[in-house]
């Protein structure tokens, strides 16, 4: 789903119910009202019947208007009033779940942002190890895209007394023959194994995303697997 769009649905969605609230709140206010008008009119009536006494009825009638004239007024200030400060309140409330709907999103987009960057990263990683030339180049792209993940890291390399450090990135200082019966339990470490051979490790220390190291040690096995094939079957050049 477009989020935007979703961001507007529950927008239209808030004013909506606000707006029914609102029309809620008037009509209440409305019957109320009515009722007070009612019963204020019917002692006013009496009051001015009283009043006029045996006076003639066209000044009765005349104290009748002037009462419900005034009633009237008396009522309409109230309602007005009324709908003044609901209509404050509710846009208030409005307001601030707007800004909180505002602030959700804001959280979900930089979230969005963020997963999506971290797959471009992904993406190119596998891309540029694919497309290397030599083995070399591999492990330095390895480095450069899984560098943001873990700015504490190490690249170790087969070597026959064992795995030695190659190269590494970051302040921390990493043993340069390293194993896993050796290795700090703290610290994330991986081999890269190619046909049942380890070939390379990745060794890494806190701050890191062990997800992320994971998925691009797994590209990087590959990518040493299929460098090698292309090794093994070289393309052929073609006759000039």
């Amino acid at each position: 789903m477009d989020l935007r769009t979703g961001d507007k649905a529950a927008t239209v969605e808030m004013t909506s119910d606000l707006s029914a609230e609102l029309t809620r709140i008037l009509e209440n206010a409305r019957k109320q009202l009515e009722e007070e008008f009612r019963k204020r009119l019917e002692v006013a009536v009496l009051d001015a019947s009283k009043t006029a006494g045996a006076s003639a009825e066209s000044e009765r009638e005349q104290a009748v208007v002037e009462a419900r004239t005034q009633l009237a007024a008396q009522l309409q200030k109230q309602f007005d009033q009324t709908l003044q400060q609901n209509t404050a309140r509710l846009q208030a409330e409005f307001e601030d779940r707007m800004n909180a709907s505002a602030k959700q999103w804001e959280t979900e987009r930089a979230r969005l942002e963020e997963e999506m960057n971290v797959w471009r990263t992904y993406a190119d990683a596998q891309r540029q190890m694919g497309e290397s030339r030599t083995q070399v180049e591999i492990l330095g792209h390895f480095l450069d895209r899984a560098e943001p993940f873990a700015p504490n890291l190490a690249v170790y390399v087969a070597k026959p007394d064992g795995l030695a450090l190659w190269k590494t990135r970051g302040s921390t200082a990493f043993p340069k023959i390293v194993s896993r019966d050796t290795i700090d339990p703290d610290a994330y470490f991986k081999t890269i194994v190619v046909r049942d051979k380890i070939v390379a490790a990745v060794c890494a220390r806190q701050p890191l995303k062990p997800e992320s190291l994971d998925f691009l040690s797994g590209a990087l096995s590959l990518a040493i697997e299929a460098f090698g094939v292309r090794l093994q079957n070289p393309t052929p050049v073609a006759a000039s």
